[in-house]
């Protein structure tokens, strides 16, 4: 039962975030939220934080996507999207999962960065410093 609920989790956060791609395109923030089937922090908080990027983005100024950090193919496959998005050398260094990082959708460069461990309050700020940092 853990297994199919983890699961329908990952496939939800996947399809709400691949959505995003391709639909907001006159978006002035990209988060990229590095994901991985086995890290604990996205188990435990991907749902909840979900929850609150989607209820406190209804202005579609972020554009959520998903850096699947679960194993070579995903990895290959994630690479591909940044590469489209232009973030591919900007997230070179950022591999840590559980994590998202707001970057500026014109220049590219970061804007903040969250552990989606943290609360749905910091959470929400952490949308709102990226949409103001925004240029």
């Amino acid at each position: 039962m853990k297994t199919t609920k983890l699961i329908l989790v990952s496939l939800v956060l996947i399809l709400f975030v691949s959505v995003s791609v391709f639909a907001q395109s006159n978006s002035k923030v990209i988060a990229v939220v590095n994901h991985a089937d086995w890290c604990s922090a996205c188990k435990n908080n991907g749902e909840r934080a979900q929850a609150t990027f989607k209820s406190n983005n209804a202005d579609g100024t972020i554009q959520f996507v998903v850096n699947n950090l679960t194993n070579d193919e995903t990895k290959a496959q994630s690479t591909e999207t940044l590469k489209m998005l232009g973030l591919e050398k900007a997230m070179a260094e950022y591999k840590g999962t559980g994590m998202v990082y707001f970057f500026d959708a014109d220049s590219k460069k970061l804007i903040n960065k969250i552990t989606v461990g943290k609360s749905n309050q910091e959470l929400a700020q952490a949308l709102s410093t990226a949409k103001n940092g925004a240029k």
